[in-house]
């Protein structure tokens, strides 16, 4: 059994990607304005990375968002109102690429919050359903900024096709 779990051990059971279940909540650092603004950032530059966000893209991005954990830490609704906050400057301002990617690039030196983030974009990308080549793009270059590997995510081929 290579995922067995002695139940009276003080050890923490893990998933089956080797992180503590309670992993996700301890990377996350309730009221972190950094952390925050990166979550933020990156779910707004994958819904963004067509050039615009649809209101149906807009919905199904929110319903996506809403399961996710690091909302709960903070705050569903305030990551939501700064996610359209977000998308709103990505649409006026061509020059809100580089603010929101170097707010991304400030927790690449929290490992653990990096891969939440890029785990949280991944997330956007996939509330339709597809990663369409314009959202890879935006992942991988977003595991550019964080010093993650974009193939140990599996958002690239080993080749790097």
């Amino acid at each position: 059994m290579a995922n067995s779990h002695n139940v009276f051990s003080k050890e923490p059971r893990r998933r089956q990607d080797g992180r503590r279940p309670d992993a996700v909540r301890e990377a996350w650092t309730p009221g972190d304005a950094v952390q925050f603004e990166a979550l933020v950032s990156a779910c707004a530059l994958v819904a963004h990375a067509d050039g615009w966000v649809t209101p149906e893209e807009r919905r199904r991005v929110s319903e996506r968002m809403r399961t996710l954990q690091a909302l709960s830490v903070f705050g569903v609704e305030d990551v939501l109102q700064a996610f359209e906050d977000a998308v709103e400057m990505l649409e006026r301002d061509p020059e809100a690429v580089a603010i929101a990617e170097d707010a991304v690039r400030r927790v690449k030196t929290q490992t653990e919050a990096a891969r939440l983030v890029v785990a949280a974009a991944c997330a956007v990308a996939d509330a339709d359903g597809d990663f369409d080549a314009e959202e890879r793009i935006v992942l991988v270059r977003l595991c550019g900024l964080l010093g993650l590997s974009a193939q140990d995510l599996k958002l690239v081929a080993p080749n790097g096709v």
